[in-house]
């Protein structure tokens, strides 16, 4: 078994696949199949700089951990505040989410509050923000008061989000410590993995650029695959939008005789025929795992078309669906569980191309967090396997 795939997850012929089924908040991306989608971090290691005295250490580059200074306390005991930003004015009008990692307070002082967002003003010398971080804004600012590590998330518009506070576009972060010393310099918060992106949210952190072709990995890692036709939800994970949408990626010969296709796949309202995965032009040597155009998905084999149902299926709701086939029947499982099953002709002849997300037909709506092929046919105790294996996963 290959175990990098996934724990207890069939992996003996194992021929192609790939798994972007990782939520946005695991931001460690060294072991990941799915880094995630293309993108650019704009932070560097030098922000500007306002509010009261202080200033920043690169603690680590690479992950952009800084360690940021508020001194200069006014009273005893006192308090502080100080901006860190990035200019982002060359991208005017663009959506844009600043997130973070809030790690450390200490030694001096506690913590009143981190504020991520859009700088409402900012001097030209390059010296920093002449204001709190969307102090007069509610919709452009992200507020922290405890103490503990968290994920903070603000999403904006360059130039324009939150008029209240004359946005400058600006990026970053204001931090402000109450009860600090007096001139003390030992008042500090440490923040890690800071990134700015054109997007309108939060991927996971990456330092610098994540490119189209690094951001999915193929699980026998012989291969990127090409996500610059996919659409990203919300969430940041891949989608296809039945429009133009597919994954590209060169594609392995598969065994006319034995073979099995297995993907996590949530349909969407569609009225037409479309293809989560199908062959490439040509009637001889058919093969489709399909919508079938109303509320079920079919696995499709031979020439004529041989149909399997997997049954009806909710909408926006994740299935796990596997298509086998051997000499002369193809069968289809769903959720772990035989669907239905039906003889096809067999062509003879290996299975030389396809595509994932449109086949020779229409282009899919669907999410596609997981998509595999096995160079066998998948018993019916290696399903039930895989299965429980996605099952909490993905709530299936």
């Amino acid at each position: 078994m290959a175990t990098d795939i996934g724990a207890n997850i069939v992996g003996d012929d194992l021929i192609f696949g790939f798994d972007s089924g990782y939520g946005v908040a695991d931001n460690s991306t060294a072991t990941r199949f799915y880094p995630g989608e293309p993108t650019v971090n704009y932070v560097s290691d030098s922000p500007s700089q306002g509010g009261w005295s202080g200033g920043i250490d690169v603690l680590d580059s690479s992950q952009k951990k800084f360690k940021c200074h508020i001194s200069n306390f006014n009273g005893s005991p006192g308090a502080g505040w100080r901006s860190f930003t990035w200019n982002m004015n060359d991208h005017s009008g663009s959506d844009v989410t600043i997130s973070l990692d809030f790690e450390t307070v200490g030694p001096n002082g506690t913590m009143a509050w981190i504020m991520v967002g859009q700088t409402n003003t900012h001097t030209s010398n390059n010296s920093g923000a002449g204001q709190y971080m969307g102090y007069s804004a509610a919709s452009e600012k992200t507020t922290k008061t405890t103490t503990s590590k968290e994920r903070v998330t603000w999403t904006g518009t360059i130039g324009s989000t939150g008029t209240a506070s004359q946005p400058s576009g600006h990026i970053g972060f204001t931090i402000w410590i109450n009860n600090g010393v007096p001139s003390n310099q030992d008042a500090y918060v440490i923040v890690s993995n800071v990134q700015i992106e054109k997007k309108d949210h939060a991927t996971p952190f990456v330092n610098g650029t994540r490119s189209s072709t690094a951001g999915l990995i193929d699980l026998k890692k012989t291969n990127n695959i090409n996500i610059t036709n996919v659409s990203f939800t919300s969430t940041g994970q891949p989608t296809l939008d039945g429009t133009d949408d597919k994954f590209d990626v060169n594609f392995p010969t598969l065994s006319s005789d034995f073979g099995s296709i297995e993907v996590i796949v949530a349909r969407k309202d569609e009225t037409t025929n479309s293809f989560i995965f199908g062959s490439v032009g040509g009637s001889t040597n058919r093969y489709y795992l399909r919508h079938a155009g109303t509320t079920s998905y079919d696995a499709c084999r031979g020439n004529p078309l041989a149909n399997a149902s997997f049954g009806v299926l909710t909408e926006d709701k994740l299935y796990h669906l596997v298509m086998t086939w051997d000499l002369n029947t193809v069968y289809a499982y769903t959720n772990g569980v035989f669907s239905a099953s039906t003889s096809y002709t067999n062509p003879g002849t290996d299975i030389t191309g396809g595509n994932i997300g449109r086949g020779s037909g229409n282009y899919v709506m669907a999410d596609l967090p997981v998509f595999k092929i096995y160079g066998k046919t998948l018993s019916a105790t290696e399903i039930k396997q895989n299965y429980n294996a996605y099952k909490k996963r993905f709530d299936l």
